[in-house]
């Protein structure tokens, strides 16, 4: 009877240390899938700067009181030329796929036209053919957004995108010699979805995200991205891409149908 006691407990002896190695593995296989992810992306801030070389298009279209306004073109009605800005970006990883993320481009455009090539009403004046038309845009183009990541991996990610974008413009139309000018507030805040991927492979990425959404006849944000990189470092990578802004928006008499899409290069910092 001792001897049966004595190889049941040798029997139970070994079957525990057989699981023991199981049991260390459990945490050692936690630890594996937090360090099985790209290092660039082990950050808890990340900061860019972009330099962005767009070309604006679209037309435009402002009335007042009972009077209706005249779609006008930004390009060959009021020659509004295409100019440079830059982009500032960041984002705040709460944890691991979980990231908050703004953006702010500043835009200052100018058109100038000698001799206006028709009629057309822009707010309560009618500015004449032949005159002299000059306009100005400034103002500004913010993004918000949550990302979060439900794939990821040593070779990057991939992302569900919920925010909102917003276009505030100031806009001006003169007619200088007459001494007559519209003032008009552009204020277009669309809520967006999309995705948004990083790959990784060595030391360069690429990056792709496309979000946007439709409020119907209200009007509609749609916004492509992409880009590739090459990581100096974890912290330190230079960019390089193209961005596409196409911006619908309805309110009354007004609408207006924006479209900014250019090249792009820049830094990212990551810390």
């Amino acid at each position: 009877m001792v001897r049966s006691s004595l190889r049941r407990l040798a029997a139970a002896a070994a079957r525990t240390a057989a699981a023991f190695p199981l049991v260390l593995m459990v945490p050692a296989a936690a630890r594996a899938q937090l360090e099985d992810y790209p290092s660039q992306e082990k950050y808890h801030l990340r900061f860019e700067y972009r330099e962005y070389r767009p070309k604006i298009d679209g037309t435009l279209q402002h009335g007042s009181g009972d009077v209706e306004g005249t779609p006008i073109d930004l390009l060959r009605d009021l020659e509004v030329l295409d100019k440079r800005t830059f982009e500032i970006r960041g984002a705040i990883q709460l944890k691991r796929g979980h990231k908050l993320r703004g953006s702010y481009t500043p835009l200052d455009y100018r058109g100038e036209t000698e001799e206006a090539r028709r009629d057309f009403i822009y707010g309560a004046t009618e500015f004449q053919r032949f005159e002299r038309v000059v306009s100005t845009f400034k103002g500004a183009y913010f993004a918000a957004s949550y990302e979060y990541d439900f794939m990821k991996g040593p070779k990057g990610y991939l992302g569900a995108v919920l925010g909102a974008r917003l276009l505030d413009l100031d806009a001006v139309v003169a007619a200088t010699e007459r001494g007559r000018r519209e003032i008009d507030t552009i204020r277009t805040p669309v809520p967006v979805i999309g995705l948004s991927s990083r790959a990784y492979t060595g030391r360069m990425s690429i990056e792709g995200e496309l979000v946007g959404f439709s409020l119907g006849s209200k009007g509609s944000l749609w916004e492509f991205e992409t880009a590739a990189r090459i990581h100096l470092s974890d912290r330190l990578a230079v960019q390089g891409g193209y961005r596409r802004l196409s911006i619908k928006g309805e309110d009354g008499r007004d609408n207006g149908d924006v479209k900014l899409k250019g090249w792009n290069f820049g830094l990212e910092l990551s810390l």
